[in-house]
């Protein structure tokens, strides 16, 4: 790790601004995202092969070549956020690894919350909206406190943070033209693409499914990273800059619309998040919304409003080549 800080500090790059928090190695928790059928929630094989594609592996990549200890959440993700199947399922599945207990695989995270153990949440895609609406539903005062009798309470207790990749924290203007709520040509082209399931409908940028009017700020911070890889076609069915299924305006949990336009210039700073306080910037990554969960594309990232990499001491300016050459999976390798 001082190697690392080193070089890219001979280079003008440096990661942990004042405000990341100092960690030893944690055991981290992965929560993958939406569904078309429910072989994560039934098949281990299904959700660990969530983060791979081919010889590429986020959670290898992630762990330092598995030295740190992990532990991979299957829910169903054919199911709403909200449901027992969804959160209940991953709060559920979260106590258990904080607790020493096994995932589907046998692995375990390597110290328990009893014996002084940390633990980190890797969300992508609708886990991050999984996860916003069990931090912001862990205490009495919450409007779905402990939703279904889950141990949102537990989980809030026992992780220290939750860094989200492609997280869809207000939605998806794809999901959006899937249900028919978009242009007429983005409607026609998403219909020959998916239906508006559950989770779809869920997901959507309209107020009323809004993981935000159903949880409080989350009691935890949510660290935030997404890709400005567009996808042709997709793509311009979306605003501003996307990583093809999920508009920055949603990546970075941004208060005001949902389909606002955002780049890595303007996209919403620590002080304007769909929640109070929780909601924190790290970067941007030249991905699209499957590179960000499967490390498939080692490409450039960039510098956003209040995001995490200082130049020279000081916070790079918006919009700056950071790297050049860095998967997700890589950067959060480095993050502790």
């Amino acid at each position: 790790m001082r190697g690392i800080k080193a070089l890219w500090a001979a280079s003008g790059f440096l990661l942990f601004s004042a405000a990341w928090p100092a960690a030893a190695a944690p055991c981290l928790i992965f929560v993958h995202g939406k569904q078309t059928n429910s072989d994560t929630y039934t098949s281990y094989t299904a959700a660990r092969n969530y983060w791979v594609s081919g010889s590429q592996d986020f959670i290898k990549q992630a762990t330092k070549q598995f030295a740190t200890s992990y532990y991979v959440v299957g829910y169903n993700g054919t199911r709403p956020y909200w449901d027992a199947q969804a959160a209940g399922e991953v709060a559920n599945e979260i106590a258990n690894a904080t607790n020493g207990g096994a995932d589907g695989g046998g692995r375990r995270c390597a110290t328990t919350y009893a014996n002084g153990g940390t633990f980190w949440v890797v969300a992508h895609s609708m886990g991050g909206t999984v996860m916003d609406f069990i931090l912001g539903n862990n205490d009495s005062s919450d409007p779905n406190y402990n939703y279904g009798g889950a141990p949102f309470n537990t989980v809030a207790t026992r992780l220290s943070l939750v860094v989200t990749t492609g997280g869809a924290h207000r939605g998806s203007e794809a999901a959006d033209a899937v249900c028919g709520d978009s242009s007429w040509g983005c409607n026609f082209m998403a219909w020959w693409v998916q239906d508006c399931d559950d989770p779809t409908y869920w997901l959507r940028t309209t107020d009323d499914v809004q993981v935000r009017s159903f949880a409080n700020a989350p009691a935890k911070n949510i660290y935030l990273t997404g890709g400005y890889e567009a996808i042709f076609g997709p793509s311009a069915c979306l605003t501003g800059e996307d990583d093809g299924i999920v508009q920055y305006a949603s990546i970075f949990a941004c208060n005001g619309s949902a389909t606002a336009s955002y780049d890595n210039s303007n996209a919403c700073n620590n002080s304007y998040k769909q929640e109070t306080s929780g909601f924190r910037n790290l970067d941007a990554s030249h991905e699209n919304h499957d590179d960000e969960r499967n490390d498939a594309d080692r490409d450039v990232r960039k510098q956003i409003p209040d995001g995490i990499w200082t130049c020279s001491g000081v916070k790079c300016a918006p919009n700056t080549t950071v790297q050049s050459a860095m998967s997700t999976a890589q950067f959060i390798a480095v993050l502790y």
